[in-house]
């Protein structure tokens, strides 16, 4: 589970937990990215995000942080990753990557996309009810690898897309980075220590 993270939140975290739950998981990855291809640059350093990051999923042992993009510099490129994970945990382990709807809506702008499906399966989190628009190329792409049932994400490495609506947590980054700007309150949003964190860093002035 990728993204910037500008800071994380309890939506982000809330998610993360909702999917561990519902499929099972072992374990789940969030992987703060170094610099966003599709996105302005984050309003605070890569180290910082990080460090967040590890203060955010300290109540929960099945998260795991993985600063592989952050280390390795540059824009993030999600295949770059994929392929870096695969070699790892070799060709036969189940390998699933989590995209929110946007995210995935816009995959077709995304460095060598249709290679995605080939290294992990994607799983696509939406929100009740919605029902996306998908352009032609990317809705043959996905009729093509649509999983008939959640299982099929742990029966293969790769090579399945599915579906699945949670209710997220009405929070955002920039809602907490608005919040910090006008030195209200961003109490709840966050988890404290990340509150602590962003108080004595004096972040998102």
């Amino acid at each position: 589970m990728g993204g910037t993270f500008d800071p994380i939140h309890h939506g982000h975290l809330r998610s993360a937990v909702d999917i561990l739950d519902a499929f099972q998981f072992k374990t789940l990855r969030l992987i703060p990215c170094y610099q966003p291809v599709h996105k302005g640059e984050p309003s605070v350093s890569a180290e910082q995000r990080l460090k967040m990051v590890e203060l955010g999923i300290q109540a929960d042992s099945r998260l795991h942080v993985d600063a592989r993009e952050i280390l390795r510099e540059g824009r993030s490129y999600s295949i770059d990753t994929l392929i870096q994970l695969r070699e790892e945990l070799g060709q036969e382990e189940p390998l699933i990557m989590v995209v929110g709807m946007d995210s995935f809506l816009s995959l077709p702008t995304w460095a060598r996309w249709q290679e995605l499906i080939d290294v992990a399966h994607i799983l696509v989190i939406s929100r009740p009810g919605w029902e996306p628009d998908f352009i032609s190329a990317l809705e043959s792409f996905y009729e093509k690898h649509r999983a008939e049932s959640a299982a099929e994400l742990q029966c293969a490495p790769a090579g399945k897309i599915w579906m699945q609506s949670f209710t997220p947590l009405a929070i955002s980054s920039s809602q907490v980075r608005n919040l910090c700007r006008k030195k209200a309150s961003i109490a709840y949003l966050v988890p404290e220590t990340i509150q602590r964190f962003i108080e004595a860093n004096s972040l998102y002035k």
